[in-house]
């Protein structure tokens, strides 16, 4: 059994008196590729906010490699190795490819304001390892041809991928992913797919999921956790899950 990485202890939070969260708990184990799926409303991104430190729940428990997280500020979770894509595109559209991945070696740079001014030393010797970096994970993911493109112009499917490039410069040990292939079509999928097995199997990166595409979520997670009006209902391998009752009566019908 792997190592408990992320842990989900009661957590509740409610918005104008309904419950968004009631009393979620669950346990991420190093290395695993978790989803949390549910219905529309059911507490997901809910649940995403709180873990990156947006909403503050008002009970129960975050830790991430142990350590309590409710009451750190999003850039200190940031900082402690836990990165985020979203469900909207959230790119800079006037900024190159590579400038875009770069911003995401932030938290590795050391240098002050006036070494990075002059690029002398340590400033330069960072730089040079951000560029490399970046230009790594962008030939990993097919985008090194377009490091020097702006973003804005790309298709949907791509900027997705510069999104999942920019949270994976950031060399993270949870990455938290939000609807990774929402907008995409049926090749793009496939191709996003196999790519975050290779990047959770690879890299060694431990990934937590919210996806509506229900093949693609049970063709790549090894547990699912099932929320309902913000309650667990459900949480078991992907093989389980779509013989749960509970979980067929609430959310997948006669859809698997």
């Amino acid at each position: 059994m792997s190592t408990a990485l992320l842990e989900i202890e009661d957590l509740t939070l409610s918005f104008a008196g309904v419950r968004a969260l009631d009393g979620v708990s669950f346990t991420v184990g190093e290395g695993d590729l978790f989803a949390v799926i549910g219905p529309n409303g059911a507490g997901k991104s809910t649940l995403f906010n709180c873990i990156s430190g947006i909403y503050r729940p008002e009970s129960g428990s975050i830790k991430f490699a142990g350590r309590e997280l409710l009451g750190s500020a999003p850039h200190r979770i940031a900082q402690a190795g836990i990165a985020r894509t979203f469900q909207n595109v959230d790119v800079f559209p006037a900024m190159t490819v590579r400038e875009c991945l770069l911003l995401a070696r932030h938290r590795h740079l050391r240098s002050g304001p006036l070494a990075a001014m002059i690029r002398w030393g340590r400033s330069a010797r960072e730089e040079r390892a951000a560029l490399r970096h970046v230009t790594e994970v962008a030939e990993r993911l097919g985008l090194g041809h377009l490091l020097g493109r702006p973003v804005g112009p790309l298709p949907h499917g791509v900027q997705k991928r510069v999104e999942l490039a920019r949270s994976l410069c950031m060399e993270p040990r949870l990455l938290l992913l939000d609807e990774p292939v929402a907008g995409m079509n049926h090749e793009e999928t496939a191709e996003m797919a196999a790519t975050l097995r290779e990047v959770n199997s690879d890299l060694g990166v431990t990934m937590l999921l919210v996806e509506h595409d229900m093949s693609m979520v049970m063709g790549i997670s090894n547990r699912v956790c099932v929320l309902d009006f913000g309650r667990r209902i459900a949480l078991d391998s992907p093989a389980n899950i779509v013989r749960d009752e509970a979980v067929i009566n609430a959310y997948l019908g006669g859809a698997l």
